[in-house]
């Protein structure tokens, strides 16, 4: 018992060590995350995670159902094409034509009210919001420096930041991008509650507009700007300006760092997968629905048009960049292109003008593999969606 009594008491005094050793050290972050993920039987951040975090109401209080299309669900998925969903972990697959619900199957643990985690779709609602504030005078343009409104890059290499630097992650920012590291920069943003201050922390290196890295601190500085030169949180302008504005039908939720904090931006925006194809509606028809211009085509033209900035990333090509505009994936899936926004695990919202149609697919996991810088799970999801219209 004695043994036992110490084995004990030696532990929890190694938990309490270490547990005042991730507080000084600054990385009490993991504590945080902890219980999210590896507390409950995970090993990273979960689609269906967000009872875990402080998040914002973005009210939907304008809402239209979608009309169903005269063939809704007459087809059907074959067995090979339901084997894929089965190994990817699929929890919706929806598919619009013609601004019509033409098909729409759920798996597993999801279902029409299943608010799911965007993970970095976020970032090109952050982009429609930078949009939103240009049009409206509160940013003079892509080409205005982020000093204007974030004074910390005023100096060196940070004079010369744009906001379409942000837009294009092409700042010269090493945040870093590793999910993979516990002490990284992209855990602190995630699970950690000082957005700001630990995003603030690094500075311009190289040259803006040389490098394009995939990094989502450039989107969390795309977010202050948006709430500094508005005046309104990143909620509050996103809801004003586009989820009452699209006809969404359910309340979405947004992460914030803490209580009242700031929005998660480059992540952690909890909706229905009806509600992200109101996203891609509004892709489909470069801001415009019916008689109301949601947002500046000019703008949506702009970006969805390739940075062709070099690839610098550490697996990178060294070609110029053609797979993405601003804060927009863009692709070619046999000979027909598209624009997407795109989550860490499988989430989708892919928009194909020349069909006019749109596919939504959502799920716990995607391939790691690549064709063109398109996960090749999407290829598949995008091929199966042509199948579903033909």
């Amino acid at each position: 018992m004695r043994i036992l009594k110490r084995f004990l008491f030696g532990l929890l005094a190694v938990l309490a060590i270490a547990v005042a050793a991730l507080y000084i050290t600054g990385n009490e972050h993991i504590l945080y995350g902890l219980r999210s993920t590896y507390l409950i039987g995970k090993s990273k951040p979960d689609i269906y995670d967000m009872e875990y975090f402080n998040v914002s109401t973005i009210k939907a209080d304008k809402p239209e159902p979608w009309p169903l299309s005269k063939e809704f669900n007459k087809k059907t998925l074959n067995a090979e094409e339901l084997a894929l969903h089965n190994q990817y972990e699929s929890t919706a697959f929806l598919v619009f034509k013609n601004d019509s619900l033409l098909f729409e199957q759920y798996f597993a643990d999801g279902n029409e009210k299943a608010r799911s985690n965007t993970f970095s779709m976020a970032k090109s609602f952050v982009s429609l919001m930078i949009g939103k504030a240009i049009e409206e005078g509160y940013i003079k343009s892509v080409n205005q420096k982020v000093s204007d409104f974030i004074p910390e890059f005023d100096k060196g290499l940070g004079e010369d930041l744009t906001i379409k630097h942000l837009l294009q992650m092409s700042s010269g920012i090493p945040f870093g991008e590793s999910y993979g590291n516990p002490f990284g920069f992209m855990a602190k943003a995630y699970f950690g509650k000082n957005l700001i201050d630990e995003t603030l922390q690094f500075s311009v290196t190289s040259a803006p507009g040389e490098g394009w890295i995939y990094e989502g601190g450039n989107t969390i500085l795309l977010g202050m700007i948006v709430s500094r030169a508005t005046g309104r949180s990143c909620s509050e302008y996103f809801h004003q300006k586009f989820w009452s504005c699209i006809g969404t039908e359910d309340d979405a939720y947004w992460n914030l760092d803490k209580p009242d904090g700031m929005e998660k931006v480059f992540s952690g925006f909890y909706a229905t997968a009806r509600d992200y194809g109101k996203i891609g509606r509004l892709m489909i028809h470069q801001g415009v629905l019916g008689n109301d211009t949601v947002i500046s085509p000019a703008y949506m033209k702009e970006s969805f048009t390739p940075c062709m900035v070099k690839d610098v990333s550490p697996k990178g090509s060294g070609e110029n960049c053609y797979w993405y505009g601003y804060q927009w994936w863009l692709g070619e899936v046999d000979g027909i292109p598209f624009y997407n926004c795109r989550g860490l695990r499988g989430q989708y919202v892919v928009a194909i003008p020349s069909l006019n149609l749109v596919m939504v697919r959502l799920g716990h996991t995607q391939s790691p593999e690549r064709e063109r810088h398109i996960p090749v799970d999407m290829i598949e999801w995008i091929r199966m969606a042509k199948r579903i219209t033909s």
